[in-house]
C-alpha cells in the first residue's frame, strides 16, 4: 500500500518543532508515512505558507538566525498562526476534506487559560485537520471540549508530547489497557525541576543548573513554569482528564515549586537514605478527585527517588493491573520530536485503514 503523504501546518517553530522537522528527515525510510510542510507560524519570526511544500531546512536555519520566514512565503504578509491555519484549510481543501493536513501545535504554554493553544486546536478541527500537540494547555483545561469536537469532526486531537515526551503515556492507556480504571497516579513529570534537584545535591548553583536546561532547550528562557510547579501541574491536569475522567484545570491543582528547597535540606536527606523530588499525585477520595504537585522526602527503595538529572517517572494504580511503572531515563528535545513522529504515525495509521476499507 502506497504511504500517505501529510501535509503539516506548524504552529509554533521553536526547538521542539525544528527538531521535529531534522528528525522526520533523518529516519525518513524508517517512516511509514510521506510529510512535508506547507506552512510554518512564529511569534517572533514571522510566517510562511506555501502548499507547494516549504524548505523547511532553510526555515528552520532563518529563525536560528533570527530573521523572519516571510522571504520564504510566495505571498509574504502579516498573520497570525489563526490566520494561517485558515488559509491552508482554504488553499489544501483537498488535504482537508482527506485527512492530510495536519496542525502540528507547539507554542509556550499560557498558565492562565492554556490560550493560544486552544484556540489553534479549536480552529484546526473545524477547518478539517489532524491535531498533534505538545502543548499541555488543550488537555489541561479543555480536554473534554476538544476530544468531543474530534469526534464529531472525525479527525484527532493528539497530544502524546505533552507529558514525558516520547515515552507513550495516554497512548498506553487508552490502546492497550481496555477495561482498566485508573485510580490515581505518582511521579515525577518535570525535566527542569528534577536536574536542578540533583545538580544542588552535587553543590551546583541553581542558576547555574536553570542555564544548563535553558541551553539545552528544555527550560524556556522564563523558567518559572518549572521552578514554580506550574508546568508539573498542567501534565497533572492533562492527566487526571484524559487517564482518570476529571474536569480540572492546573488550579484546581495543589501546587508547591523547588524555589524554597534549600541545599543543605537536601544533603541532610541523602545523609538519612533519603532523596527530596518535586512528585506529581492524584488519586480519588469518594467522588471527588485530589491532586497535588509538591517536594516530597523519598524514603529508601521508593522507585522515584532513584531519579535523577532528566529522569522521569510515572505509576499509574489501576483496579485489573496493580502499579504499572513507566520509565524514561533521558529527557531531551529528540524524545519530545519523536512523540509527534509516533503521532503523526498513528494518523497515517488511520489514513491507511480509511483507504483500505
Amino acid at each position: 500500500m502506497i504511504a500517505p503523504e501529510l501535509s503539516l501546518v506548524l504552529v509554533g517553530f521553536g526547538h521542539v518543532g525544528r527538531r521535529l522537522v531534522r528528525l522526520l528527515t533523518e529516519v525518513a525510510d524508517r517512516l511509514d508515512f510521506e510529510w512535508r510542510v506547507v506552512g510554518v507560524a512564529t511569534r517572533h519570526h514571522g510566517t510562511v505558507l506555501n502548499p507547494a511544500g516549504v524548505d523547511v531546512e532553510r526555515a528552520a536555519a532563518l529563525v536560528e538566525a533570527n530573521q523572519s520566514l516571510d522571504r520564504l512565503d510566495p505571498e509574504p504578509g502579516e498573520r497570525s498562526g489563526l490566520d494561517l491555519l485558515r488559509q491552508a484549510s482554504s488553499l489544501l481543501a483537498d488535504d482537508a476534506a482527506e485527512g492530510r493536513l495536519v496542525c502540528v501545535e507547539s507554542t509556550v504554554l499560557d498558565i492562565e487559560r492554556g490560550e493560544p493553544a486552544i484556540t489553534h486546536v479549536r480552529a484546526a478541527l473545524e477547518a478539517q485537520m489532524h491535531v498533534v500537540t505538545v502543548n499541555k494547555g488543550p488537555a489541561a483545561f479543555a480536554y473534554d471540549e476538544l476530544e468531543s469536537l474530534a469526534d464529531a469532526v472525525d479527525r484527532v486531537f493528539f497530544f502524546e508530547g505533552a507529558v514525558m515526551d516520547g515515552v507513550p503515556v495516554f497512548n498506553l492507556v487508552r490502546e492497550t489497557m481496555p477495561a482498566v480504571r485508573v485510580e490515581g497516579f505518582r511521579g515525577v513529570i518535570n525535566t527542569t525541576s528534577n536536574f536542578i534537584l540533583s545538580a544542588l545535591e552535587r553543590g551546583q548553583s541553581f542558576d547555574l543548573a536553570v542555564r544548563e536546561m535553558q541551553g539545552r532547550g528544555i527550560a524556556e528562557a522564563d523558567p518559572s513554569l518549572d521552578i514554580d510547579g506550574w508546568d508539573a501541574a498542567a501534565k497533572t491536569a492533562a492527566l487526571v482528564n484524559v487517564l482518570m475522567g476529571g474536569r480540572i484545570t492546573p488550579h484546581d491543582v495543589a501546587r508547591t515549586g523547588i524555589a524554597g528547597v534549600r541545599t543543605a535540606d537536601l544533603r541532610e536527606a541523602i545523609a538519612h537514605g533519603r532523596r527530596v523530588r518535586l512528585v506529581a499525585s492524584a488519586g480519588r477520595r469518594g467522588a471527588e478527585l485530589i491532586a497535588r504537585v509538591e517536594p516530597e522526602m523519598l524514603a529508601p527503595g521508593d522507585p522515584l527517588a532513584e531519579l535523577a538529572d532528566t529522569e522521569n517517572a510515572l505509576y499509574l494504580r489501576t483496579d485489573l493491573l496493580g502499579e504499572v511503572g513507566i520509565v524514561q531515563r533521558e529527557s531531551t528535545l529528540t524524545q519530545t520530536a519523536y512523540a509527534v513522529l509516533s503521532d503523526l504515525s498513528r494518523i497515517s495509521l488511520r489514513l491507511r485503514d480509511w483507504t483500505g476499507r
